[in-house]
């Protein structure tokens, strides 16, 4: 089998592998009936926040529609109905469909307007009237979310600049949406430019925003992440990237893709040490332009082809803003030493587009 034939063929059984696994994830649904009024506005609104597509039978006068009576626009939540049907304006139409057990309301709300008759007056008021469940973080997350968070208010001034608000929000989710639904969340409206240091083994990345969510059957993780495969000795891809990627696990069948831009660009330096200098070594790019900034984690050091651990305590620290790398005393650097740092790293010029794909088919 040619390369274009073998591309054809994976791709193919992933678009098979999703179109099954879609259908077992959402297959937790049920059936809603609403009751809606005639109105003039030709608008009709659905009570659920999520509904299935091509689910829908509505009925008016004891008659279903035909999907050409009315136009159903499922992502907004309402349909409307054509001009040819003729009807009342004290007919009532009833939907039925299925919906998605997302466990989320449309509004969210402390108190109402509602239409109360008056028998004093013979009029009919408007009174305010305080809902059973009250809001709160609950409502909206539900009990099985643990969620924490910061809001940031201040404001900047100075001699030489205007006076300014500023603000900002970080926001961390996780926990179960539903029995097999879970969600993992990290969200910030800032857009800080700050890196992690790098003399700890462990990296604390200010500035990872993504949310993830897992199925029996399938994970699937939007905004920024690592993207870490191997196949046999060589066949080794260890990116960080922005974007969206997915795994789907379905009976004999494995599939995953990722779609995003990379955060950075790839290169390796190999240059040998200095009798007596333990560093700082300046790393460059491709094209050997000293003015880097190093994407944090992603780094690979090699001395004598032995993989160093980064840290204080370890082996090496590194300065991502500055793209430098200093050794630590647990490893004398002599001239005989031959260094290799893999990085990416990012010259602020141009974003690039990154896509990787691959299915498993496991015959018993």
């Amino acid at each position: 089998m040619n390369p274009r034939n073998l591309s054809l063929t994976l791709l193919l059984i992933s678009l098979f592998s999703v179109s099954e696994i879609y259908s077992q994830i959402f297959q937790n649904n049920f059936l809603v009936t609403d009751s809606i009024r005639i109105n003039f506005d030709n608008k009709y609104f659905i009570s659920q926040i999520a509904i299935v597509p091509k689910t829908e039978i509505i009925k008016i006068k004891d008659r279903i529609l035909q999907p050409n009576e009315y136009q159903f626009f499922y992502e907004d939540g309402f349909f409307i109905l054509s001009d040819t049907i003729s009807y009342s304006i004290f007919d009532t139409l009833v939907v039925s469909y299925l919906a998605y057990n997302l466990g989320l309301k449309k509004e969210y709300k402390r108190r109402s307007l509602v239409m109360k008759y008056d028998s004093q007056s013979g009029d009919t008021l408007q009174i305010v009237r305080t809902e059973t469940n009250p809001f709160s973080p609950e409502n909206i997350f539900g009990s099985g979310i643990q969620k924490s968070g910061t809001i940031v208010r201040g404001f900047t001034v100075g001699t030489t600049k205007d006076f300014s608000l500023n603000s900002g929000l970080r926001l961390q989710l996780s926990g179960k949406l539903s029995d097999d639904i879970e969600i993992v969340a990290a969200l910030t409206d800032e857009n800080t430019p700050i890196q992690p240091e790098g003399n700890t083994e462990r990296l604390e990345e200010l500035d990872k925003v993504f949310i993830q969510v897992k199925h029996p059957n399938a994970i699937g993780t939007f905004g920024d992440y690592q993207l870490r495969q191997r196949f046999g000795e060589f066949g080794i891809v260890d990116r960080k990237l922005q974007g969206l990627m997915g795994e789907f696990i379905y009976e004999n069948t494995n599939a995953f893709i990722s779609i995003a831009s990379s955060r950075g660009k790839f290169n390796s330096n190999n240059f040998n040490g200095q009798d007596g200098v333990q560093g700082p070594f300046r790393l460059n790019g491709i094209n050997n332009e000293r003015d880097i900034i190093i994407i944090a984690g992603t780094e690979k050091v090699f001395l004598d082809g032995i993989e160093m651990k980064r840290g204080e305590n370890n082996d090496y620290t590194i300065e991502y803003s500055n793209a430098t790398i200093t050794f630590t005393p647990n490893r004398l650097i002599t001239s005989a030493s031959r260094i290799s740092v893999d990085f990416e790293y990012t010259d602020r010029q141009y974003s690039r587009n990154f896509f990787w794909c691959r299915s498993f088919i496991f015959i018993l």
